[in-house]
């Protein structure tokens, strides 16, 4: 999705107040390690997120050996499966509540949303 809030296939559009956009969830995925460039401590970084949304599945998350977890803006997920034949991508039940920040195109997952079950 563009900034624009313009749908770029694979992506269908959505209709007005069919999604809260403010409160995405993010979904994840695993890449192999030899695909991405990762700087500083992303893994430690992402914990965070990654138990959150084990948590809320209520059971483990099967990561293959040389693969990082990525948390993904849910609607990101067809253009993931589209573009990356490499990816792997866990169900909707491993995901965490999020505010989005479209001014900085990042996400802010408080503690007390990502412990929380929804």
């Amino acid at each position: 999705m563009h900034k624009t809030r313009l749908f770029l296939p694979p992506m269908t559009s959505l209709t007005p107040g069919s999604y809260n956009l403010h409160s995405p969830r993010l979904r994840l995925i695993a890449l192999p390690r030899g695909s991405l460039h990762v700087t500083g401590d992303f893994e430690a970084l992402t914990r965070p997120i990654l138990d959150a949304a084990i948590s809320n599945a209520g059971k483990a998350l099967d990561v293959q050996q040389e693969h990082i977890i990525v948390p993904m803006h849910e609607l990101q997920i067809s253009h993931i499966q589209d573009k990356f034949e490499e990816a792997t991508i866990y169900p909707e039940e491993f995901s965490v509540p999020a505010l989005a920040q479209q001014s900085i195109r990042y996400f802010v997952c408080f503690r007390e949303a990502c412990e929380r079950s929804t």
